[in-house]
């Protein structure tokens, strides 16, 4: 199944165990390889909250989750992990200088 890029923005993404994480808010393409390695996910209230992020209303965090995090796509993407292990080694935000890409083992 393939999903066209412009349908994923404002895509849910939940956790493994079916938690909103939020809404993707693009798919990022490796320049090199020409493939969607990242997901830009921008952090719902609530998944903001378990994973002590900041949130506000005029500047909403995001992260970048890796594509291999992904177990499932179709009307919302469901990630193979969940949102506390998402929390053990939370990225930074996009908009600091070094982007960070979480990472769970």
């Amino acid at each position: 199944m393939h999903i066209s890029l412009d349908e994923l923005p404002r895509r849910t993404v939940l956790d493994a165990n079916g938690r909103v994480v939020g809404r993707v808010k693009a798919a990022m393409v490796d320049a090199e390889t020409w493939l969607i390695d990242t997901l830009r996910i921008r952090i719902s209230r609530h998944a903001a909250a378990e994973m002590d992020m900041p949130w506000s209303f005029w500047r909403r965090p995001t992260m970048d989750v890796p594509t291999g995090l992904i177990h499932a796509a179709s009307d919302a993407i469901i990630l193979r992990v969940s949102l506390g292990e998402l929390r053990e080694s939370p990225p930074r935000d996009v908009s600091e200088p070094a982007q960070a890409v979480a990472s769970v083992h």
